[in-house]
């Protein structure tokens, strides 16, 4: 066994593949980064097993690091400054074997500097040897002050000596990552032209053993903010990403890095030990009260069912609470209603759920559909072809609720008469004096703001304040993406519903797929991806290659001699495994076929003897 990971080991750190690793990582990391709706995200963990399920989450680079493992071995990280045994023996010992083997993502040795029996270059070779095409300084004096920090930057190991080891580490084409606390920390390392650094607020905060901080998430946010800008006057290329601290959750790593302008971040504890002590704890208390935990399980489902279901809108995001608060105010008044939001945002479905929301017995929701300009269907005429009059829909459904489609299509005489409409409930036909009444409710869509509706002049501005205190305005799928996965459930319920088919779920291979596109089409484009690709899986699980083709007519597409290196470096990277390497680029197994037939590309690894 020991024979199989040496040998793994030396054919993935060869000579050329070595030369090859600085660059190569580096530019995978930027192509990441460049997807719409994307940050970059590093585990820096200490396991195989927490390395195998942060790749398979969507991290792009991994940290082995000595902090990890003691992690795993239930001490805190701040351990893994004490000298405990040889932190690069220590560390070579379980990424070697666990890590390395399996890694499909960039792996940076969290390697120690501070032995001054070893030089930096021998320790350098023996982990470039093992196959690591990566180096950062850990663990780093960085944590350090005081006069310790002082006497140790005096006998010549501290921060200077690690910049040395991530200089030589370049010098042996491998990527390197700083870990810094201060602001002249970050300028060194930008300075020692180091390709990620990572700006460090603390220990982390959470679980049961984690340190505290002094820094609150708006006091990390701007210095994170001072600290990058520092780093990018010096180098547009590095990479900024961020740790620790006050960061626990998504949403804070959200807050901190919309404010600081970050790459990206890099979870430690937040990503093994933290939910790791939530888990357990809520697992093992589940098996405790099964009986307990099955009722609560039915309730959270009907809870969904009943939140799904309500206004026919889904969605938790703050936009979607917003309309909803907005839909139990409109339904106990009589406003007229103006539903404006993108192609397929489900206007019309909103305007469905005001009316049933609005419970007025013996009501129809009458969907009117785009009206012709002159408002004939509406008002009605005495010029028709037979040279009878004709009711308008006003006249013909004088209780109902209309839900009149594009209002702005309206010519200005017809827009008049509906202001008088929505004023007196009076209905002036075209062509005559005769008027009816109209005592139902109007509900209209458009696909521009009332602002632009407004300024644009497709709007009389007597029409636009009628409509002004009912407006409620759905934002584009890609402004609420967090909505995504609920509405995926949704849809996914609906087609089991229509047609009985088996339950599907989405895997996360293809939620990352969807959560990075655009949505042009917004909620009904969604719901025709995922009904395609109900068709194309077979198993459970909808994979990323049962998603059809997504946006490809609009999104730049690299020149072919670029688009041949990504394909093959993918290729390389998953060992010519055409489903893995599919996924890994975000398009179908059969797009894959096809490019590599027409790059002349080998269909399968090529073996030397």
């Amino acid at each position: 066994m020991a024979e199989l990971v040496v040998h793994a080991s030396e054919s993935l750190t060869s000579s050329s593949a070595r030369a090859l690793a600085r660059a190569d990582i580096v530019a995978t990391l930027k192509a990441a980064l460049n997807k719409p709706n994307t940050t970059l995200v590093g585990a820096a963990i200490g396991t195989g097993l927490a390395a195998q399920a942060a790749s398979r989450g969507g991290a792009d680079f991994i940290l082995a690091l000595n902090a990890g493992r003691l992690r795993s071995m239930g001490a805190p990280s701040i351990f893994s400054l004490l000298a405990l045994r040889s932190s690069n023996d220590f560390v070579l010992d379980f990424a070697q074997s666990e890590i390395l083997p399996f890694a499909k993502i960039p792996v940076f040795f969290g390697a120690c500097a501070f032995d001054p029996r070893r030089p930096i270059e021998t320790e350098l070779e023996r982990i470039a040897d093992a196959g690591f095409g990566g180096i950062v300084n850990f663990p780093t004096s960085v944590f350090l002050d005081g006069r310790f920090r002082t006497n140790i930057e005096r006998a010549g190991l501290g921060f200077q000596r690690e910049l040395e080891m991530l200089r030589a580490a370049q010098r042996r084409n491998m990527a390197t990552l700083a870990y810094v606390r201060t602001v002249t920390e970050a300028q060194q390392a930008a300075e020692a032209g180091v390709d990620i650094i990572n700006l460090n607020l603390g220990w982390n905060v959470g679980g049961t053993v984690g340190s505290r901080t002094g820094l609150s998430l708006t006091q990390a946010a701007e210095y994170a903010k001072i600290v990058f800008r520092r780093i990018r006057s010096i180098s547009q290329e590095t990479l900024c990403v961020l740790e620790g601290g006050p960061i626990v959750s998504p949403d804070q790593m959200y807050e901190v890095s919309a404010v600081s302008k970050a790459d990206g971040y890099i979870g430690g504890s937040t990503i093994d030990r933290v939910p790791l002590e939530a888990s357990m704890e809520q697992i093992t208390s589940a098996f405790k009260s099964v009986g307990t935990l099955q009722k609560r399980i039915d309730e959270l489902e009907r809870q969904l069912e009943h939140a799904q279901r309500e206004y026919s809108i889904v969605g938790r995001s703050p936009s979607i609470q917003q309309i909803k608060q907005r839909i139990e105010k409109l339904a106990a008044s009589t406003l007229p209603v103006l539903i404006t939001g993108g192609a397929g945002t489900g206007k019309k479905l909103l305007g469905r759920g005001i009316h049933e929301a609005a419970r007025r017995s013996g009501t129809k929701l009458i969907n009117v559909g785009p009206v012709d300009a002159s408002g004939v269907s509406l008002f009605g005429s005495v010029q028709t072809e037979r040279g009878k009059k004709a009711l308008g829909l006003l006249q013909y459904h004088p209780k109902a609720t209309l839900l009149i489609e594009n209002v702005e299509c309206l010519c200005i005489d017809a827009q008049e008469r509906l202001v008088e409409v929505i004023e007196t409930g009076i209905c002036p036909r075209l062509g005559d004096n005769e008027r009816g009444r109209f005592e139902g409710r109007l509900i209209l869509t458009s696909k521009q703001t009332l602002s632009q509706l407004g300024s644009s002049g497709l709007l009389i501005p007597s029409l636009a304040s009628r409509l002004s205190p009912g407006h409620v305005f759905i934002p584009d799928l890609r402004d609420r993406l967090e909505d995504l996965p609920l509405l995926a459930e949704h849809f996914l319920q609906e087609l089991r519903k229509d047609r009985r088919s088996r339950k599907l779920s989405v895997d996360h291979s293809a939620y990352r797929i969807l959560m990075t596109y655009g949505w042009p089409g917004n909620v009904r484009e969604l719901r025709s991806v995922l009904e395609t690709a109900a068709m194309n899986c077979e198993g459970d699980w909808i994979q990323a290659e049962c998603l059809p083709p997504l946006g490809t007519s609009s999104q730049p597409q690299p020149h072919s001699a670029d688009e041949r290196e990504w394909i093959l470096d993918a290729l390389q990277r998953h060992r010519f495994r055409r489903g893995e390497t599919a996924r890994y680029l975000g398009i179908s197994r059969k797009s894959l076929y096809n490019k590599m037939r027409a790059y002349g590309l080998p269909l399968q690894q090529r073996t030397t003897s």
